[in-house]
């Protein structure tokens, strides 16, 4: 593989991680929202489903730290790799370290949302639930 290649590979990454920084921001700003929510609207499955938004909002912030360690990462290793291409072509193996590392946190901050997506099933099951019980309370 040439060597510029090398080093450009971990910046190509980048475009796909920042969506995921974006998406997973706006999501975890919608979890805010809900807690605003339900201070303004407290019933008495209020405690439960504010135990759900922290587990989530601690796969966000587990998932967003991952996703900023891993933009650093690629960064950096690409940053080295072209100094390193120019001046000591013979540690180019540190760009590869680097970008494995990215991708290891990139395939750790996945691992997160994967498993916020399963709470948040688990959270609508919960609504679902609750407003079956409301409509046969009203009944």
């Amino acid at each position: 593989m040439p060597t510029t290649e090398l080093w450009l590979t971990p910046l190509i990454l980048l475009p796909g991680v920042a969506l995921l920084i974006m998406s997973t921001s706006a999501r975890l700003h919608q979890i805010n929202s809900e807690f605003h929510h339900l201070l303004d609207h407290p019933d008495d499955h209020a405690k439960i489903i504010s135990l759900h938004l922290v587990q989530r909002s601690a796969f966000f912030r587990d998932a967003l730290v991952c996703l900023y360690s891993s933009v650093c990462f690629f960064s950096f290793g690409s940053l080295i790799g072209g100094v390193f291409n120019l001046l000591i072509p013979q540690l180019l193996w540190i760009v590869g370290g680097l970008t494995i590392l990215g991708i290891m946190t990139l395939v750790y901050a996945s691992f997160q949302l994967v498993r916020e997506s399963f709470l948040c099933t688990k959270i609508i099951k919960d609504h679902r639930d609750r407003i079956e019980n409301l409509a046969s309370l009203q009944k």
